[in-house]
């Protein structure tokens, strides 16, 4: 990147890019384990390009959002943001990444009448001047509102505007809408596209705006960031990978989209993998956070219960015969995912009550239990010795522990009189703690969705 530019502190100064976004369908979810969403593959794009690494904090609303940017707890909102000249004020946008309207949400009549019979058309609002002494729910905050202001002042029809708590997300207000529980709402219209094929009672087909834009937000002063969101937006929103992402998030398939809304947002019931519950009565058993269970077992098999290594290691937990047995589990039963995940379960406790008499440290055991879990007690161990020799802090993983394991594959390191069990490839343990702690990152926060930070894999 040309120095010229005074990049922001976040890029400048650690690589990184910080985004803010919601935990939605359109902007990021975990699906399978991993994270997903229109504008987080578009993020990863991006920071592939630029050499950054991506972290997402999740906002638990649009006002978190604003108020996380301002204070420079983020670098950029990618949150379905409509472009509009009150927010303009207050920011910089990018060009828009995608053209949407907004749709009024509403019931379609009772009975089995045809769309275009006129039983069916008096029934339903087909222009906003219907809206005349009805009421529509929108939050304070949203372009929603800022445009039924408007239709008000300079139509003079009389609408009830209502405002929804700010933790009602999108989803929400439209179930509430089919429940009859509030009557009409408003959503972009790339929304309405995701949702319409999931609530066939409803209407979404009736306009209140003109085209808008959707873009990304930064601080004004960002002048930088801005700059190379702008280039690189302009230069790849209308190229066939651009289109395939779109297409993927709002235009996927019934089954696919049901997929996605099923497992989109643990908060409000959805689910990591297909043996949550199996995982948390193996984290209670043994006094261990279950969604690191969850990580290492997508780290270790991908979820597949029946995956299988080259080195005889089975299942979910990917275990060894004689690893299981030592933990109650007998080879027969190792395809049994209760049983696969109890078993590894209590291997990584023995490995993290092991170090943390070491250590006196929970959340160092918990990296140092995790390379023994992948390349054996002993060769971390190994690790430990060597880093003693060469005076780094033993009881510290990045930078010292972790840097002799990843040595251990040099004879000058592997051959040393301290090391006792040779030759390791020690990069690839490595790797596996930061790859599993970035996955139980994802997992707490779309769990926990008040800001965290999570580093993209």
């Amino acid at each position: 990147m040309d120095s010229v530019y005074a990049i922001p502190t976040n890029v400048e100064t650690h690589g990184k890019l910080v985004a803010l976004v919601d935990n939605s369908i359109s902007s990021y979810y975990i699906f399978k384990g991993q994270p997903r969403g229109f504008e987080y593959e578009l993020l990863k794009w991006f920071c592939r390009d630029h050499d950054l690494r991506l972290e997402v904090k999740i906002m638990p609303t649009f006002d978190h959002a604003m108020d996380s940017l301002m204070a420079g707890k983020g670098d950029i909102v990618a949150a379905n943001l409509t472009i509009t000249g009150e927010r303009s004020r207050r920011l910089h946008f990018t060009p828009w990444l995608l053209r949407t309207r907004q749709m009024l949400v509403q019931r379609k009549p009772s009975g089995n009448l045809n769309s275009s019979s006129r039983e069916y058309q008096n029934q339903i609002v087909s222009e906003y001047l219907e809206l005349e002494g009805k009421t529509v729910y929108v939050h304070r905050r949203s372009a929603f509102y800022e445009r039924l202001q408007n239709l008000v002042e300079e139509s003079g029809v009389n609408i009830n505007i209502a405002l929804l708590d700010d933790d009602v997300d999108v989803e929400e207000m439209i179930e509430k809408v089919d429940a009859g529980i509030i009557g009409y709402t408003v959503v972009d219209e790339n929304i309405a596209n995701l949702y319409r094929h999931l609530y066939p009672n409803l209407h979404f087909d009736t306009p209140l705006s003109l085209r808008q834009s959707i873009g990304w937000a930064t601080r004004a002063e960002s002048d930088t960031l801005q700059q190379l969101l702008s280039d690189w937006i302009i230069e790849h929103r209308n190229s066939t990978k651009f289109a395939v992402i779109y297409r993927k998030y709002f235009h996927p398939t019934r089954s696919k989209l049901r997929d996605m809304q099923s497992s989109y947002n643990l908060s409000r019931g959805g689910s990591i993998s297909p043996y949550d519950s199996y995982f948390q009565s193996a984290a209670e058993r043994f006094q261990l956070d279950w969604k690191l269970l969850a990580a290492l077992s997508f780290q270790e098999s991908k979820f597949n219960a029946e995956a299988r290594s080259a080195f005889g290691a089975v299942g979910l937990m990917q275990l060894l015969p004689n690893t299981a047995a030592r933990f109650g589990t007998e080879e027969s039963l190792l395809l049994n995912p209760e049983m696969n995940i109890r078993a590894g379960a209590g291997f990584l406790k023995y490995l993290v009550d092991f170090w943390e008499e070491r250590t006196n440290d929970s959340s160092e055991a918990i990296k140092f239990a995790l390379a023994s879990y992948n390349a054996g007690l002993g060769h971390v161990q190994d690790a430990v010795r060597l880093a003693a020799y060469f005076e780094l802090d033993t009881l510290t993983w990045n930078d010292n522990v972790e840097s002799m394991l990843r040595k251990k594959t040099s004879p000058k390191y592997y051959k040393h009189p301290v090391v006792r069990h040779g030759y390791c490839r020690g990069y690839e343990p490595v790797q596996y703690v930061t790859n599993v702690l970035a996955y139980h990152r994802q997992y707490v926060m779309v769990a926990q969705p008040h800001g965290e930070n999570v580093a993209g894999p």
